[in-house]
Parts: C-alpha cells; structure tokens; sequence
C-alpha cells in the first residue's frame, strides 16, 4: 500500500483536503442553520414599538391565527460610551438594545456567564474586547458597568468579531428599527412575516431575509459530496446491470446490491432533500415562474447589499458564500477521488484503503477541530468515502467473479 501511495501522493493529498473543505463547508452550513432560524425584517425610514408589537400579537390570537411568531426587536447604537466607574475607564463601542430574546438577535458564542434574558433590565452582555478594555481582564462576570448614568451588571460574555454591549429595555413605547419572527412553520417563513406586517400595518417599507428558508438550501447543498459519492456509486451498479441484462441470475445479483447501497445511501445521508414549498410551481410547464423567483432573489440580495450592516447579515452572506465556495470545491475533490477509485483498487483491498480513509477523514476532523471548525458530523460525513470504497471494491469482486465464472 505504502509503494502504491508513494506513486500517487497527490491522491492522500487531494483526498486530505477535500475533506477539510467539506467539514469547512459543513461548518458554516450548520453556523448559519444554528443561528439563522428567524425572518428578519429591516427597516430604513419606520420603527416599530413594543407597545405595537404586542397588539398585533394579541390581535393574531383574537383571528385565532396558527401561526403565531414569536418575536425580538433590537436597535443598534455606534459609538455609545460605557463606563467602569470604579477603574474611572470609559470607552465607545457599538450597543445593541433588545427586546425579546438575545439569541434571535446576534449569532453569538458564550465564553462566560450566562445568556440576558427578556426580563433582565439590570444586566447586560458584553464581549471580550470590551471586557479586556474596561476591566483588563476578559470574564469580568458580576461586576458592573455604566451607560447613561444607569449600571447594569455583566451577566455574560461573549466572542465577537466586533466589539459590542447588550442590554434589554424596559420601555413599552421605545421604538426598534429591526425585528426577527420566529415562525413553527418554517416552509412559509417569509409569506407569514409579509402577511403579518401588513394586516397589523407595522411598516410602509422593509427587507426581509428569511434565515431558515436559507439555512435549508445549504444544508441540502453541503451534502451534495455524499450524494454524488453515493448516486456515482448506484450508477456503477446500474450499468454492470445494463451490461448482463440477458443474463438473469447476474442482474439479480447487481439489482440486489443496488438495493443495498440505496439503503445505506438513504441511512447514511438521512434521505431528506430539502425543497421549500416557494420553489415548487404549481404546473412543471409554467417556465416564467423560475424567472420570477430568479428575479425575486436578486432583488431581495441587492436590498440586502445597500442595508446598514450589521453583524448578523455581514456575517450570514460571509459564511454562505463560504459554505457554497467550500462545498463546490470538495465536490470537485471528490469527483477526482471517485474517478482514481479503480486504480487504487487495483493495487490495494477495498478494505485497506477503506481503513485509510477512515486515517485521512480522522486526521481532517483533528486540524479543522485545531483550527476553531467544531460541527456536529453528519453521517455522510463520517461514513461516505470509507463505504463508498468498501461498495466499489464489492462491485469489483462481484464484476471479476462472473467474468471467471462465465469462462469456465
């Protein structure tokens, strides 16, 4: 094995890397499927209140609406100036004012603390940045800080990739210029926020980003490298089947490791093709529609361009390009794994290769660990080249078993 490795390093090395960019991709994929489960509404020119916020609320449950959202409002404040007045240090870091819950409003990481909750209008969150640049230490947790001439004692601490402060207000009638909808229904996200919005007239113009509908579409694409794997697999069968299709006994025998491999592959990626409901036309024929949803998208991204950033869309149109721009790329790995297969196995068992690949997809899981990428690994992560491995080496001995038996 090791002679045969030495002629083709670059196979250790493309496969290698191929998996470290898949378990990338799966990463991000799963950041934004964690933290994206919201609609987000946007606005420029209208703000709404609490006090408007829980009369459409409670006119929802008068119409004895199913689809109730749970809602968070939050507003976000350059420069606001925060004091530890016991070190008499002050600094101007950007405020984030909530209204609901925190999570909804800000992909965040807690390192320390606790999480502020709805009702907490004496404490605040803050990140290491600030908690290093007011108390020189970064889990400066119970102590307290001033904003306003109000202190407000530090529940917990987050890692940020900016600096920023939360707080949760306590006024019914103060105005928030963003708000995220968390709907059961998740399919029909973005109708339910859009239809929400305008029977409770809340606001005159907005951007919506449907996070979950989002989150769907790349979870479904990050495993793209298992199916391919799998389904390149099943068309090897099926063409060994086309082959010896007069010869019953033989076609038997590929058909029922077809059936086979179909069930492992539907274990092994859990069989969900994820399809939102919004991309189904109700005719096949109705072409136009595929333009207008085309449309829809491009509008609603470059609304999203010229939006004030913030952090939660910075970081959710940076780690889908990502997870895209990484999962294409293995693909692309992958494929070429897929197509030096057979001569690997010609040389090497299906089991040794096997037990191989299994080294190499450890090895990937430990430097993306290493380098901050802990997700939770699918099957098809854990499982797909090992058995897709051990499935073509079965072809093979079931291809070369016939051929000698047919010669006798």
């Amino acid at each position: 094995m090791i002679k045969v490795f030495k002629k083709r390093p670059l196979i250790i090395l493309l496969s290698l890397a191929a998996m470290i960019l898949w378990g990338s991709g799966i990463y991000y994929g799963q950041y934004i499927k964690e933290h994206y489960q919201s609609v987000s509404i946007r606005m420029k020119e209208d703000r709404i209140s609490e006090q408007k916020i829980i009369t459409a609320l409670k006119y929802e449950e008068i119409k004895s609406s199913k689809s109730i959202p749970s809602i968070s409002a939050w507003n976000r404040l350059e420069e606001q100036i925060i004091t530890n007045k016991e070190l008499a240090i002050t600094y101007k870091t950007q405020l984030i004012e909530v209204y609901g819950d925190i999570k909804q409003v800000y992909p965040m990481r807690l390192t320390s603390g606790n999480l502020l909750t709805a009702k907490d209008y004496e404490g605040c969150m803050i990140d290491q940045s600030v908690a290093y640049k007011l108390f020189g230490t970064v889990d400066p947790v119970g102590n307290i800080i001033t904003y306003k001439n109000k202190q407000y004692y530090i529940r917990g601490i987050i890692k940020s990739p900016e600096p920023v402060v939360f707080i949760q207000i306590n006024d019914i009638k103060h105005t928030y210029s963003n708000i995220e909808l968390v709907y059961e229904d998740k399919e029909n996200g973005q109708e339910l926020a859009n239809a929400f919005m305008s029977q409770n007239n809340l606001a005159g113009s907005y951007t919506v980003l449907d996070g979950s509908f989002y989150a769907g579409i790349l979870d479904g694409l990050y495993k793209a490298p298992a199916w391919f794997l799998g389904f390149y697999m099943l068309c090897q069968i099926l063409r060994a089947i086309w082959k010896r299709r007069t010869l019953p006994l033989q076609v038997f025998i590929f058909l029922l490791g077809f059936v086979s491999v179909w069930m492992v592959l539907r274990w092994m990626l859990e069989f969900q093709i994820y399809i939102p409901e919004s991309l189904i036309p109700t005719k096949w024929s109705d072409f136009s529609f595929w333009i207008e949803k085309y449309k829809e998208f491009r509008k609603q991204i470059d609304q999203i361009k010229y939006l004030t950033p913030t952090i939660k869309d910075i970081n959710f149109i940076r780690y889908a390009k990502i997870c895209i721009y990484y999962t294409m790329i293995s693909f692309a790995g992958m494929w070429i794994f897929a197509t030096h297969i057979r001569f690997l196995l010609s040389k090497i068992d299906g089991f040794s290769l096997s037990i191989l690949a299994v080294i190499l997809e450890c090895g990937a899981i430990f430097i993306l660990y290493k380098t901050g990428k802990v997700f939770l690994a699918g099957n098809g992560y854990l499982y797909a080249i090992p058995i897709f491995i051990l499935a073509e080496d079965l072809v093979n001995r079931v291809k070369s078993y016939i051929i000698n038996q047919s010669k006798l």
